[in-house]
Parts: C-alpha cells; sequence; structure tokens
C-alpha cells in the first residue's frame, strides 16, 4: 500500500480539482493559498501520493500567531505565564471527499503539530492555534486540544505538551 508524502504547495500540484465539501475551504487553496504563500503570509503543505503526485489528497496551512493574552487561555494553562502568549496557527486543514474516511485528516493534523515543535525550537512559541470552523472543534479535541473557555472554535495544544517530534528529513 501506497504511503502519502508531504510536500510544500507548488504549481505542480492540481488544486482546480480539489473538493473537500466545504466551498470556503476549496476557494481558499484554489486562489488564497498561492498568494498567501508567495508573500510570506502562510505556508500550506499538500499531502500527495508519489504515483499521482499532482493530485491533492488534503493540505493544511500554517503562520505565526498573534498575542494571545494569558487570560483568555484555558485556565490550567495560565499559570507562570507572561500577560501575552505567541505561537503557531493551523490556519486551515482539509481532506478531499474522494480520500476521506483514510485518517489522513489525523496524518495531515499530526504533521502540522510537528512543524510547530520543530519550529518551536528555533522561534520560541507557546503552542499551536486552531480557529475551528462550525462543527470541527470536535476534530481537534480528540487529539487534546484545549478550547478557549469564551470561544469553544478557538483550540490550543501547548508546545511543552506535545511528544518529541523527530526531526524532519
Amino acid at each position: 500500500m501506497e504511503i502519502p508524502k508531504f510536500q510544500s504547495l507548488t504549481k505542480a500540484h492540481n488544486v482546480a480539482d480539489f473538493d473537500c465539501g466545504v466551498p470556503a475551504l476549496n476557494h481558499w487553496l484554489k486562489t488564497i493559498a498561492p498568494q498567501h504563500q508567495k508573500n510570506g503570509m502562510s505556508k500550506t503543505f499538500v499531502l500527495v501520493y508519489e504515483s499521482r503526485p499532482e493530485e491533492v489528497v488534503g493540505f493544511f496551512a500554517m503562520s505565526l500567531r498573534d498575542k494571545v493574552l494569558a487570560a483568555d487561555l484555558p485556565a490550567a494553562m495560565r499559570k507562570r505565564l507572561p500577560e501575552a502568549v505567541t505561537g503557531y496557527t493551523l490556519a486551515r486543514l482539509a481532506v478531499s471527499e474522494k480520500f476521506k474516511g483514510q485518517q489522513h485528516g489525523e496524518r495531515l493534523l499530526l504533521k502540522a503539530m510537528q512543524k510547530a515543535y520543530q519550529a518551536s525550537k528555533s522561534v520560541a512559541g507557546f503552542g499551536l492555534f486552531v480557529d475551528a470552523k462550525e462543527g470541527a472543534a470536535s476534530f481537534y479535541e480528540k487529539y487534546e486540544f484545549v478550547p478557549f473557555p469564551d470561544d469553544p472554535n478557538t483550540l490550543v495544544y501547548p508546545i511543552r505538551d506535545m511528544p518529541p517530534f523527530p526531526e524532519e528529513n
């Protein structure tokens, strides 16, 4: 069985045919992701099979996170923190309808966590933040992301609580 691999989004990837079932995410990948990547606003990674490297199985996008007030974090995380913390944002994550039910969402999320973990070794950050779309927060909670008390669709996973991911090749 072929194992998919991650690549940075390029023009070689056929984003025009990508359909995750959420029009806003499809639009973002097709029109906004390339612009954001070109301008250094976010970085998009796609999951592809080597036998079909142009076909996008799924994708995620990450960027830096603006300061978050420690007072807005879940209570258990607030101890011994400065007034505000920074980190990384998992800005978008989606799997093509064609490939759903094959644990690709988990693969994408774990790769995003690994990238945040590795980045924090060079450029510190408190956590990986997610601004979940309506109905998606439960997916992240399964992986121990914790919702903000005043906004259950904003979640965070502190870098200090992440498993020690191996270095990327």
